[in-house]
């Protein structure tokens, strides 16, 4: 063998190494990406967004229903961990279905949106005033068994729920992927 042909099979063994080396890591990062992406909301496409909002609201609809069918506490300390966990429930379920001009922007298909509407206004204003009543009936079963106790008013609920809303539609809409723009942050009271 001639010195030229030992440098040649030398440089082919080595060749052949980088590009073994170069698919086996390039073939390793395609899948992590796109296992990356599928957990990166801000990497979904439209219909996913939707889909997916249209998951959480149906959750979120049945946790509301399944909340206003327990107990009410009947003690302060009940009472007042009962209503952190009725307004943050209200403040999600709420802030999710007030963003219907986040969702659209996505451009998501009209199939899409339709499941997304059938969901959102399947929650009428009516519930907002089932809610008030079950704050009211719990308030006053706490008095009932504490004299001392004051639940707090339907103005101070209202307020503390607008907060909670604000808070929460931005949480509920970057869990999709979709940045609240600041025209549309809810207007606190």
């Amino acid at each position: 063998m001639t010195k030229d042909s030992r440098i040649l099979r030398r440089f082919s063994i080595v060749f052949v190494a980088l590009q073994i080396f170069l698919l086996v890591v390039t073939g390793a990062r395609w899948p992590l990406d796109g296992a990356r992406a599928q957990d990166d909301p801000w990497q979904w496409p439209a219909d996913q967004k939707v889909e997916k909002a249209t998951e959480r609201l149906k959750d979120l609809k049945e946790s509301a229903q399944q909340f206003s069918r327990r107990d009410c506490p009947s003690t302060r300390v009940g009472y007042d961990a009962w209503l952190e966990e009725a307004l943050d429930l209200v403040g999600s379920l709420v802030g999710l279905q007030d963003s219907t001009r986040q969702i659209r922007k996505t451009g998501a298909g009209a199939d899409k949106l339709q499941a997304w509407d059938t969901v959102r206004t399947a929650n009428g204003p009516g519930d907002l005033t089932e809610l008030m009543d079950l704050f009211g009936r719990c308030g006053r079963r706490v008095t009932e068994s504490d004299a001392t106790f004051r639940p707090p008013g339907q103005e101070e609920i209202i307020r503390r729920a607008s907060f909670r809303i604000a808070e929460k539609k931005r949480s509920e809409l970057a869990a999709i992927g979709i940045a609240l723009e600041e025209q549309d942050e809810p207007k606190i009271r």
